[in-house]
């Protein structure tokens, strides 16, 4: 039976809707993407820094077939001088994808990073639209706004920040496949699990089991689910069945982290010392997420903190005015920030990819005060007040990311000038004469020998000259002083033994400087004094104090230019 002209047009109309509607959602999702993408363009061809050397340089000569042994074994086995407590078997697989491309090329390496920025700039949109309840606008203002924070430089912009970005991916897409399932099941009321939503429990499952093993911080998981489940959904009947397979999953994994490392979580770290430790570089974190400045101000940090739960106090106040937006500030803020930092108190240091995942509830947290302050007044001149705020918001964070870039890029460009000055100078030098090296740590931090080696050079420049630097810059800061010493006792009974070379860089690209034995003959001699030394700590201030000291930098600094 064909339709009548009424139920025709109405069918029409419905259809519009529905089209326009998904017309908004994909443009939302572009220019997510766009603002994921773009800050972030300019590192494409960035050069690697610090611990990119030795990872690349590990996982790229690794064959296809020796994925399944990454579940029984730390990722980077013992290339730093000892064994990380990391199984990694996922990140290890991406490292050994992009290195596809050419390991000595970090063009791939950029791009899988940025897209995965951009995934997860999606995945808040559609977390915090579908699950979180937030207006169109205010999903998209809430991922923009955690793509363009300025914490992500170091996890973006730096090829191994992806072990953080790439867990924070799994995690969040285990989250939405669970609220996509208590989702299925709210709305087939007495169906069981069949059907769309055993479909999505299992995905869940799925993919909590591979953000498991791309890193040890995603055993948080369970508290997660638990806390959507009481604060956002209101369930307090905490029915256990759908979390024991997360729980077991965990336990499992928990269980062989004891088998291969003989701890768990890293519980040792878990002293007076380290939780003192914890508290400040939590607040330290907080500044580092919400203001962008980590050593700004307390009082802007406090000031915003207080505004968000001035806005809280309204939501909580009039709830018909902002439906469930008190429950969902409360769950991705305070909650969700401190089961995403948790784990940064056996971490050991202080880095800020480290709070990327916690970052994400952040940017919700965003998107719910832009909501709850909408509704406070109908007026389009508080409307637009409102969209102003935001874009200021939005602004000064790209203003900060910008800098962020920039520093990154800094660094990577000095990395690379002081792998092709290193190359040049052992090629062009005597063979087993000493070269000593000092580069800013931003950019060559356990670096050697990596840096020196294939892929990065097309030999092996240990092999033709003894490179010595500080500490920080060897992979293995255990086993430097015994390395440093042989190094200098060989070069010094060697047929090179009166050729030394000092190179330096600043951190700024284009600053360096150069002195040769043949600038000082007295250089040899002061080598030679080094291996009198007995103490690690003197032995370092003294190669630190003859770079410094001895070398004159070229201060005509240049602009970024990116590799050929």
């Amino acid at each position: 039976m064909s339709q009548t002209p009424h139920v025709a047009r109405r069918t029409s109309h419905v259809s519009d809707g529905t089209w326009h509607v998904a017309r908004r959602t994909w443009h939302v999702a572009a220019l997510v993407c766009l603002a994921a993408t773009l800050p972030y363009l300019g590192t494409i061809n960035d050069y690697f820094l610090r611990d990119d050397f030795g990872v690349v340089q590990l996982l790229a000569q690794r064959p296809a077939s020796f994925f399944f042994r990454w579940f029984t074994l730390s990722w980077m086995e013992d290339i730093w001088g000892f064994i990380p407590d990391e199984i990694r078997p996922f990140p290890a697989a991406s490292y050994q994808l992009t290195a596809l491309a050419g390991a000595a090329n970090p063009a791939a390496h950029h791009v899988l990073n940025i897209a995965l920025h951009a995934a997860n700039g999606l995945l808040v949109l559609a977390i915090g639209r579908r699950f979180m309840g937030l207006s169109l606008s205010a999903a998209t203002f809430a991922a923009v706004a955690f793509v363009l924070l300025p914490a992500h430089p170091e996890t973006v912009a730096w090829i191994t920040g992806r072990v953080d970005s790439m867990p924070a991916f799994f995690y969040l897409a285990t989250f939405y496949a669970f609220a996509a399932y208590r989702d299925a099941m709210d709305r087939d009321a007495g169906s069981g699990l069949a059907g769309p939503a055993a479909r999505r429990y299992a995905a869940a499952l799925v993919l909590f089991f591979v953000a498991l093993f791309t890193k040890q911080n995603t055993i948080t998981m369970v508290a997660t689910l638990v806390a959507y489940d009481v604060i956002v959904r209101r369930d307090f009947r905490l029915r256990i069945g759908p979390y024991v397979p997360f729980l077991m999953m965990t336990l499992g994994y928990l269980g062989l982290r004891f088998v291969l490392f003989g701890q768990v979580a890293r519980e040792d770290q878990l002293n007076e010392q380290g939780l003192r430790s914890f508290i400040s570089l939590v607040e330290r974190h907080l500044a580092r997420v919400v203001t962008g400045d980590v050593d700004g101000p307390r009082s802007v940090l406090w000031l915003v903190l207080a505004g968000a739960a001035m806005v809280w106090w309204f939501a909580r106040r009039h709830p018909s005015r902002s439906p469930r937006l008190a429950d969902v500030m409360l769950f991705v803020g305070p909650v969700w920030w401190v089961i995403g930092v948790a784990p940064v108190a056996v971490a050991g240091y202080e880095s800020p990819r480290h709070i990327y995942l916690a970052a994400a509830g952040w940017g919700l947290t965003l998107g719910a005060i832009v909501d709850i302050v909408l509704s406070w007044r109908p007026q389009p001149s508080w409307r637009y007040a409102c969209t102003a705020a935001a874009a200021m918001c939005l602004l000064v964070y790209t203003v900060q990311l910008a800098d962020g870039i920039r520093e990154y890029g800094d660094f990577a460009d000095v990395s690379h000038e002081a792998v092709q000055g290193v190359r040049s100078e052992v090629l062009n030098g005597p063979q087993g004469g000493l070269v000593i090296v000092g580069v800013p740590g931003q950019s060559w931090d356990w670096a050697l020998p990596f840096a020196v080696r294939p892929p990065y050079t097309r030999t092996d420049l240990t092999s033709r000259a003894f490179i010595v630097s500080p500490r920080a810059l060897h992979c293995c800061s255990g086993q430097w002083f015994e390395d440093t010493r042989r190094h200098l006792r060989n070069w010094s009974t060697g047929p090179a033994q009166h050729s030394v070379t000092l190179l330096r860089w600043s951190g700024e690209p284009g600053s360096a400087g150069r002195v040769t034995s043949a600038d000082y003959p007295d250089l040899p001699g002061i080598a030679r004094a080094l291996l009198t030394i007995d103490q690690p700590a003197v032995l370092e201030a003294n190669i630190q104090r003859m770079l410094r000291e001895m070398v004159p930098l070229n201060t005509t600094t240049r602009p970024r230019q990116g590799l050929p």
